[in-house]
């Protein structure tokens, strides 16, 4: 059987680095010939090239694919803000919240407007308090709605 310097020369490493290789290969020297070392030895390099071997490599290549893509990430984010098109979670917030109060109080105006168009054609009056209870429950629950959208944009709980 070969001596650890003859497998090192064979390999054309250094002692120690033949130690390691056997070591991480899980070779015992003393029972295998010079051969046989180097075919395991050619073989685990060629393991590691094509990327299935190592004792890291499938945590070093999930790594680098989790790296890859939060680049892409990050360029995509980059490319939409210089076109100006990405709009933060707190303007979002603030623009349904915006849209909600116009949306009620046009809503709002618009049943004024009828009750009076019917008022005015029939001649009678139409009690606001019944309409209040009725149409400001709906617009309590859009604006409510808007609120709950805009919290759950920025995270936020109240």
């Amino acid at each position: 059987m070969p001596t650890q310097r003859e497998i090192a020369r064979h390999l054309d490493m250094s002692d120690r680095n033949a130690r390691d290789v056997m070591k991480a290969l899980g070779l015992d020297w003393q029972k295998l010939t010079v051969d046989e070392i180097r075919v395991a030895y050619i073989r685990d390099l060629r393991a590691k090239a094509a990327g299935r071997g190592g004792s890291m490599i499938e945590e070093l290549n999930a790594a680098r694919l989790e790296d890859m893509q939060v680049k892409s990430a990050n360029g995509r984010l980059a490319y939409n803000e210089k076109l100006g098109s990405l709009v933060s979670a707190a303007d979002a917030q603030h623009c349904l919240c915006d849209w909600a109060a116009f949306a009620n109080r046009e809503y709002s105006s618009g049943i004024e407007r009828l009750i009076q168009e019917i008022e005015s054609v029939n001649k009678l009056t139409i009690d606001r308090s019944l309409v209040i209870k009725v149409a400001g429950a709906t617009t309590e629950r859009i604006a409510g709605y808007a609120g709950k959208l805009g919290r759950e944009l920025t995270g936020g709980s109240e």
